[in-house]
């Protein structure tokens, strides 16, 4: 696990905002955002400790990446709260992705290894790891990016207890996606992401119309981001059966993040693997804020 990745785990166990973390180390707000993001590292062993004192764990096991971090899970009403917050916005969605019982959420952060899919999978294989890059998905790629979404309708027809009848053909839907799919190329709002040169997920990346700017900057003093503070919006299509891509949605976030500190990620809750999704966006810090009526799932940072 890196020292970002460790920082804003235990930065999330200690209930703190990254402005806090900032405030009470003495350090600035984007130095905080870097660290988290990867980009950039502690120059001073004091910086460590700091950092370390202020959240409760060991100044080594930030420094060392080898190790994981010790710290405390989530108190039982703020695992109860995002639990409960989950449920009110899908009553009849998927179910909710985390564990069971608060009970259940210890014992697993007790003996998380903190494993990554991909590398793990490439470990066991033999096989190099695979070099991930994300690029505007150009009007030629319109095959691979259709491609993708039909693996999507086949992945669906292969899962246990689904009614096969009541899923919509890719056909059906290709009209429909092939205008949306043109709109977004046109307007360079689609991203492609290839492993060692091959595509096997895109996303799109929607900024606010130009109209809703003036309401957005209207939130100053650090107010925090609402359902209908305008946002940009971060959605994923595929991967579904690929390993090499397993870490897309980690690729996506720190592409989009990059441009777009604040940032709402939209689920649709009739993926096949939305349910993995939410989960692995509620670990990353974002919250559920709102369901819209085309079935997506809307969650923005609460860091």
């Amino acid at each position: 696990m890196t020292f970002g990745e460790k920082l804003r785990r235990a930065r999330k166990e200690k209930g703190l905002t990254q402005a806090e973390l900032a405030n009470q180390a003495g350090l600035g707000l984007r130095t905080i955002i870097a660290y988290e993001k990867g980009e950039t590292y502690p120059q001073k062993r004091s910086t460590y400790q700091t950092l370390a004192d202020v959240l409760g764990v060991q100044a080594d096991d930030l420094h060392n990446e080898e190790t994981a971090t010790h710290t405390a899970p989530l108190s039982r009403a703020q695992w109860e709260n995002i639990k409960q917050r989950y449920e009110d916005l899908l009553p009849d969605g998927p179910a909710w992705p985390g564990d069971p019982t608060y009970e259940d959420y210890c014992e697993k952060m007790a003996q998380s290894t903190q494993v990554d899919t991909a590398t793990n999978y490439h470990k066991s294989t033999g096989l190099e790891l695979s070099q991930t890059t994300i690029r505007p998905a150009l009007t030629k790629d319109f095959p691979s990016l259709l491609q993708i979404c039909k693996e999507r309708y086949r992945f669906d027809s292969t899962r246990p207890g689904v009614d096969k009848s009541q899923l919509p053909t890719f056909e059906s839907r290709l009209e429909a996606l092939t205008r949306t799919l043109v709109g977004w190329i046109s307007a360079g709002q689609c991203f492609l992401i290839e492993a060692n040169g091959r595509p096997g997920a895109w996303f799109v990346l929607q900024l606010p119309a130009s109209d809703d700017y003036p309401a957005a900057n209207k939130r100053k003093g650090g107010a925090k981001a609402t359902a209908s503070t305008p946002l940009p919006r971060a959605t994923m299509r595929g991967p579904y059966t690929d390993p090499h891509f397993s870490g897309a949605s980690k690729y996506m976030l720190t592409f989009c993040q990059a441009c777009c500190p604040r940032l709402a990620i939209e689920v649709p809750l009739d993926d096949p693997l939305c349910r993995f999704r939410l989960a692995y966006w509620l670990d990353q810090d974002f919250v559920p804020v709102a369901r819209a009526a085309d079935g997506t799932m809307q969650l923005i940072s609460h860091g």
